[in-house]
């Protein structure tokens, strides 16, 4: 196995040892000896009592293809060179779980090989019942990886005379996997056939075929082992939707739903959740609260009544946020901003100027660096957030290349990627936290991978994780980076971009939507990996030129899916000023009031149009208490108060500087007023001047 991939399955926590036969078992099909598969799944080698067949799921064939091009090849994955050939079914093709009334024990093919299979390993069959607890071998084909064969490992869960069910130690990317052999880690004897990814709580559960479904049939062969050809099973009907009864749900005026047989796909390489249960019928909507003022409360705040709720847009019934900090410490995050992060008055450059650029010197000012604007920007977007509905964690990575501590004492790299902080809602240890960060600095190489793998583990509650799994939370990345991928692999860059997208697809696989921000020139140069973190998971990439601009830019990010609020006084038509929307759709505002009843209404809008209204009435008397407010809300008005005098204080600057131009206009006006008489002076004194001259004896030199 490259070392390459033995390094991805070693960081999985995937454990288990390679078979001594390293030739693989399994193997891609191709249509009549065509060069581009359109086989979904993965084919398998076994030994039956008449000698090796090739394997699969039922439903990854396409029978009439198999009818029409008359033969079908299993290929190596990654050299494409011929393992094996077949025109017969050695045993009637089986029935895909999809249709009605079909299992997962039903659904396989074998294929009646014309020789044995060249360069490959047939894998024996295990005849002992398995139970709950085994731990088991997948083998399969990467998606990524140009390799022949990869394996991962898991738990038998759950076991049934139809399906077994096996918990994986980690999500993997299973694309292509369908038909694959699961096999008894023991032993490396075959017990199963992939078939289905699963809905789970607790881990990333797959679905398998008992192999039994298979040894049942191979003792009952095709022409006595001699098979039959893909002609003789030609319109076999495997995808046959049921008609409706006359009094069923689905005859017109009945108001229930029928559930419906999806038409087969043969690019989907293993069935989806969707495959096994039927389509999600939750329907996306509208969350609108106003959690305060309460209705015909009595108000008396000058500065306008504080109002603060909850907008989110949602498909099923996700109204908590679990949100990791994923924070790039790298040797490079040491250079300059090119702002001035901590307020002092001093704009940190490259020390040593140019050269030191050059040199990775890092900024004369380290509270300006890169790295403090990624420390910044993540304080912005905590303050911002609601503790009582969404837990915050933090991850940092950077990483060194393996070798790079040499000496006597020679020791491994430290991890990659480290949590500094589990997932909670207590806010001033995250902020504690980001302060450590930012007074320890930045150092090694860029192993972004290990980052994204690192905040998955947190998030879903993998093996090595110290955060409290949330099984109902809707789970969001916020990724920091300044530069490209230059780890696990040293050198490689393809790889290492390689290495990133699989981590995507764990984390998309994980129900995880990554928010990535590529910052400053290098990251831009070469943005691939973030651009694709973001895509693959369905979040958003931000690309951030100047690093100084990160924590103004980090405020545009909402994973509520919110596209507009609007909060206004329907009693004066006066809108809320100002009015704060944060990333996990809660918002406050300070909306103007004038005495007596004041009916207030708030309109959000979804990034999908959906539109709710609330509204609330206040009664305004200028000598009323306070109402009291939580903690949260607390801070909430006081940022509000904040932007208030910020933007009374901009005011009142434009307000001077209008003056100012004002003044210098006129200034200017006289200025050139009195240039004028000066000119008019200048000439009437030098022709004065003229005349006395002239008038004037001359004078000796």
């Amino acid at each position: 196995m490259p070392s390459h991939c033995a390094a991805l399955l070693v960081f999985l926590c995937l454990a288990g040892t390679a078979s001594a036969d390293l030739s693989p078992s399994v193997a891609r099909a191709f249509y009549g000896g065509s060069d581009e598969s359109q086989v979904s799944g993965t084919v398998f080698f076994l030994q039956a009592p008449e000698g090796p067949v090739a394997v699969g799921a039922a439903h990854s064939f396409d029978l009439e293809k198999l009818t029409e091009t008359g033969s079908v090849e299993f290929r190596a994955a990654s050299r494409r060179t011929r393992m094996g050939h077949s025109n017969r079914y050695f045993v009637p093709p089986g029935t895909t779980f999809r249709a009605p009334g079909g299992t997962l024990r039903d659904d396989y093919i074998v294929f009646a090989l014309n020789g044995a299979p060249a360069g490959a390993h047939a894998l024996e069959i295990d005849r002992v019942e398995i139970g709950p607890g085994v731990r088991i071998r997948l083998l399969g084909i990467p998606v990524e990886i140009p390799q022949d064969q990869d394996d991962l490992f898991g738990t038998v869960i759950e076991v049934n005379p139809t399906r077994i069910e096996v918990e994986l130690d980690a999500p993997a990317d299973l694309r292509g996997w369908g038909g694959a052999p699961v096999l008894r880690a023991a032993d490396d004897r075959v017990v199963g056939i992939l078939q289905a990814a699963l809905p789970s709580r607790t881990g990333f559960r797959i679905g398998v075929a008992p192999i039994s479904g298979v040894v049942e049939a191979l003792a009952h062969p095709l022409d006595d082992g001699a098979g039959r050809p893909f002609a003789a099973f030609s319109g076999r009907e495997r995808w046959r939707e049921p008609a409706p009864a006359p009094d069923s749900a689905s005859a017109p005026g009945a108001t229930g739903r029928r559930r419906s047989i999806p038409t087969p796909t043969p690019q989907i390489a293993i069935p989806t959740t969707e495959d096994l249960f039927g389509k999600d019928d939750r329907e996306a909507r509208l969350l609108l609260e106003i959690e305060t003022p309460a209705n015909e409360s009595l108000v008396g705040d000058a500065t306008g009544v504080f109002v603060a709720g909850h907008a989110l847009a949602l498909l099923g019934e996700f109204r908590r946020f679990d949100v990791m900090f994923v924070i790039d410490t790298s040797g490079s995050t040491n250079e300059p901003s090119g702002a001035d992060v901590n307020g002092n008055g001093v704009v940190g450059e490259s020390k040593l100027g140019a050269v030191g650029g050059l040199l990775g010197l890092g900024s004369s000012d380290r509270g300006d660096s890169i790295l403090a604007a990624e420390i910044e920007a993540a304080r912005t977007m905590l303050r911002g957030l609601d503790a009582r509905s969404t837990r915050i964690g933090v991850v940092t990575f950077a990483g060194e290349p393996d070798g790079a501590r040499t000496g006597m004492f020679k020791r491994r790299p430290p991890r990659a990627a480290v949590t500094e902080e589990p997932l909670t809602t207590d806010y001033a240890r995250i902020e504690r936290s980001l302060e450590r960060i930012r007074e320890r600095g930045a150092y090694g190489l860029t192993h972004m991978a290990a980052g994204v793998d690192q905040s998955m583990i947190e998030l879903v509650g993998l093996r090595g994780s110290v955060s409290e799994t949330d099984v109902g939370s809707e789970k969001i990345v916020l990724f920091f980076t300044d530069g490209q991928p230059t780890l696990p692999y040293e050198n490689f860059e393809a790889d290492n971009v390689r290495a990133v997208l699989r981590a995507a697809d764990r984390a998309k696989r994980a129900g995880i939507r990554i928010h990535s921000f590529a910052i400053g020139a290098d990251a831009l140069s070469g943005p691939v990996a973030t651009v694709e973190m973001a895509a693959r998971t369905d979040g958003v990439f931000t690309p951030v030129r100047h690093p100084g601009d990160l924590v103004d830019v980090v405020q545009d990010i909402s994973f509520a899916n919110i596209e507009d609020l609007v909060v206004r006084n329907t009693t004066t038509e006066v809108k809320a000023d100002p009015v704060l929307m944060n990333a996990d759709g809660s918002f406050s505002a300070l909306v103007p009031v004038v005495p007596g009843t004041n009916q207030i209404e708030v309109i959000a809008v979804a990034t999908g149009g959906l539109e709710a209204r609330e509204k609330v009435k206040v009664v305004y008397a200028k000598d009323a208490p306070a109402p009291s407010l939580p903690p949260e809300l607390v801070v909430q008005r006081t940022r509000l108060l904040e932007r208030k005098l910020v933007d009374l204080r901009r005011a009142r600057m434009e307000a001077e500087q209008q003056v100012a131009e004002e003044t210098r206009k006129e200034l200017r006006i006289e200025i050139e007023r009195e240039r004028a008489l000066a000119r008019e002076r200048a000439d009437q004194q030098r022709k004065e001047l003229e005349i006395e001259a002239e008038r004037s004896p001359p004078t000796a030199p």
